[in-house]
């Protein structure tokens, strides 16, 4: 049965575990929801975090924000019974996804990601969309066991399966794939709480969201736990009415390159006014979509323009 349950009470206990000052931890409030399979859906950090709990040892799905970590940490223990982590996930290099890197990578935890995830964790760069200058992470905090396509964890009995789909958000997103548990962790790849978000300065655009979308559908079945980064627990059927977004968003660019339209053009037809009711407001992603295809256009993108 899923159930909810505020931690605040629990966080007490975490400021004698971690040495913490109450205050610090009285600022982040988690909630908690039960994934089946000793897993456990923790929200609150900044994005969403999974962990799962083997006999000895936990692995963790995504850090929350750095200012949330130690609370957060507080809080993976108090769950657990204060059981080691042995292996973080990032999915992608986002800061809302790294918090806990700045804890576990100086304690020598694997932090698994996708290798162009590293990268970006170390350099330093501008993203337009939401002008903002990122600077490279600590050389100890970034991910320390990096993968190109595909690879395997065991945690006991539960077999961890991972691998990267596409380019969707970044050029680095993962999915992390508890096939025991069928909970399947997607990370930025799915819009939770409105239409995926395409960052096409770190690599992120249109046809890798289709591909990657795809794919996950081809993970999923009709029981399968959809977590994405921000939102409640999701299933088969968002990832099927997510690729049939897709599908239209890339054809209303397409047509948008091929009769000449600017972005401010595109945007004033409201491309997407049939799916504005479930995924919300289309600004953001209607600029993400037109600018990322037009990086790819030199690539053939869009075929009978070039």
């Amino acid at each position: 049965m899923i159930k909810r349950r505020d931690v605040l009470i629990g966080l007490a206990a975490a400021c004698v575990v971690l040495g913490l000052p109450g205050i610090a931890l009285a600022q982040a409030s988690f909630s908690s929801t039960s994934l089946g399979g000793n897993l456990t859906l923790i929200s609150g950090a900044g994005s969403n975090v999974v962990i799962a709990e083997g006999t000895d040892s936990v692995v963790v799905v995504n850090g929350g924000l750095q200012e949330n970590a130690e609370a957060l940490l507080a809080e993976i223990q108090r769950l657990t019974n204060n059981k080691p982590i042995s292996a973080l996930f990032n999915t992608n290099w986002r800061p809302e996804n790294c918090g806990l890197n700045y804890l576990l990578g100086p304690q020598g935890v694997p932090i698994i990601a996708h290798e162009n995830s590293r990268l970006w964790q170390g350099a330093d760069f501008y993203v337009e969309w939401q002008d903002h200058m990122y600077q490279p992470m600590p050389a100890d905090t970034r991910a320390n066991k990096t993968i190109y396509k595909t690879g395997t964890l065991s945690l006991g009995t539960e077999v961890i399966e991972y691998g990267f789909l596409g380019q969707t958000n970044t050029d680095g997103d993962i999915y992390v794939h508890f096939t025991q548990a069928n909970v399947l962790v997607v990370g930025d790849m799915v819009g939770g709480e409105g239409y995926p978000m395409l960052d096409y300065v770190t690599g992120g655009w249109i046809g890798g969201a289709q591909k990657a979308t795809a794919g996950l559908i081809a993970r999923a079945n009709v029981d399968t736990k959809v977590v994405a980064s921000h939102g409640t627990v999701l299933a088969l059927e968002h990832l099927q009415a997510q690729a049939a977004m897709l599908d239209v968003a890339y054809n209303k660019v397409a047509e948008a390159f091929k009769t000449g339209r600017s972005l401010a053009q595109f945007q004033a037809a409201d491309p997407m006014m049939e799916f504005n009711p479930r995924w919300g407001d289309p600004q953001l992603f209607l600029t993400q979509l037109y600018n990322g295809t037009w990086y790819h256009v030199p690539g053939r993108a869009v075929p009978g323009i070039i």
